[in-house]
Order: structure tokens, then C-alpha cells, then sequence
């Protein structure tokens, strides 16, 4: 969303640094006073019940930020934020990022679209889970997943690092309904799954799933 010359300014503006897998970057709760830029890599959004179990709300990569919400209002981390392989960023400070929006007026702006278009796609999700079905929930994620962020073979299928259990998460899907669901998927030889990941085999059929309902 931003020039290149804007954009090189905000990537020279902070630290590089890495996380290992499953390494945190963020924790919800905590004040916080720098974000990051991602340059490498995919990050898991969770949140946390009082009770400590956490759920998938998202994933962030390439190009994205984290953790902008608790820097930008100065109020607590809203999620936790966990590497899923290997994670490069840029970490950006707050004093950095204010002396960088002065420098280039067009920041601000894009930054404010950035924010708020994860704030309508996260409105719509939320409206999806309810009128749509778990069928319909469950192939648009991994439809989702697979387009943006899946590990293309030489045979075509889509490798995607996450449980069973994370992709009913990010669908909104109780984890029985979405071990059923994606059972039935595997049956139909449309996925697979192995330890941590779920390999997609017929990216079609998911899509037609996703479609045929959305249109009913």
C-alpha cells in the first residue's frame, strides 16, 4: 500500500530481527510501543480466554504488520502473535514510526487503510459464521489459506502448516464440527492431512463447496 520510497523508509526505520518457530512476537495483554513489519515468513494471531486457552484468529505475512493496534492507541496488546516456521521482521519503535509519518505525509494515511481493512474483514468473517454453514465456513478458510499463504509442489498439491484444529479456529468452527467436516473432505480425496498440516489435493472441489452454498 505504499510508495517505494515510503516503503523503504519504513523498512529502514527499525531493527531486523528473527523468530524461530512457534517464538513470540507480541503478547496480548502487554503495553506496547513498537510494531512490526514482516518481511518473511507467516505469523498466527491468538487470543487468549480467561481460562488461558487460546484460539486462531488469523495469519499475517509478507508485508503486513503486527502489533500496530497497541502502538498506534497506546492500550494493551489485543492478541498474541506466534511464528509458524521460520519469521523475519522489522521492528519498528514508536518514536521511529512518528519522526517517519512527519517525514512522509502519505504513511499516516495508508497505515489507517491498513487497520481498517482488517477491521472490515474481520467484520465480515464475523457476519459469515452466521449465515453460513460449517461446510461452507471450512473450505472458504482453506481456500483462503492456500491461495495466500500454501507451499505449492511439483504435483500440484498445497502444502498448509496448520492443525486441524487452527483452520476450524480460524473458521469460527467447533473443533468436533470441524474434524467432521474436514473427514468428509479427506474422503473425498479434496485433502490430507499429516502432523501439523493439512495438504490440499483439489483446490476446485473447495472452491465449488465454497461457492454452491455462499449462492444458496
Amino acid at each position: 500500500m505504499l510508495p517505494e520510497a515510503e516503503r523503504d523508509a519504513l523498512l529502514s526505520a527499525g531493527a531486523p530481527v528473527r523468530f524461530a518457530d512457534d517464538e513470540i512476537l507480541v503478547v496480548q495483554g502487554e503495553i506496547g510501543d513498537f510494531l512490526y513489519v514482516l518481511t518473511e515468513g507467516l505469523v498466527k494471531v491468538m487470543v487468549a480466554a480467561e481460562t488461558g486457552v487460546e484460539t486462531a484468529l488469523a495469519v499475517r505475512a509478507r508485508g503486513d504488520l503486527v502489533g500496530e493496534f497497541g502502538m498506534l492507541d497506546s492500550m494493551p496488546r489485543t492478541a498474541t502473535a506466534r511464528a509458524v516456521g521460520l519469521v523475519t521482521a522489522v521492528k519498528v519503535g514508536r518514536a521511529a514510526y512518528d519522526v517517519l509519518a512527519g517525514q512522509y505525509p502519505t504513511v499516516l494515511p495508508a497505515i489507517t487503510r491498513y487497520v481498517l481493512g482488517k477491521i472490515r474483514a474481520s467484520t465480515e468473517r464475523r457476519a459469515a459464521e452466521r449465515f453460513w454453514d460449517a461446510r461452507t465456513l471450512l473450505a472458504q478458510v482453506i481456500c483462503e489459506l492456500a491461495e495466500a499463504h500454501g507451499e505449492r509442489d511439483p504435483e500440484g498439491t498445497v502444502r498448509l502448516p496448520f492443525t486441524q484444529s487452527e483452520v476450524g479456529q480460524f473458521a469460527g468452527v467447533a473443533v468436533s464440527t470441524a474434524e467432521r467436516v474436514l473427514a468428509e473432505f479427506r474422503r473425498r480425496g479434496a485433502i490430507a492431512t499429516t502432523y501439523g498440516a493439512i495438504v490440499v489435493r483439489d483446490l476446485l472441489f473447495l472452491k465449488e463447496v465454497r461457492f454452491s452454498e455462499k449462492d444458496r
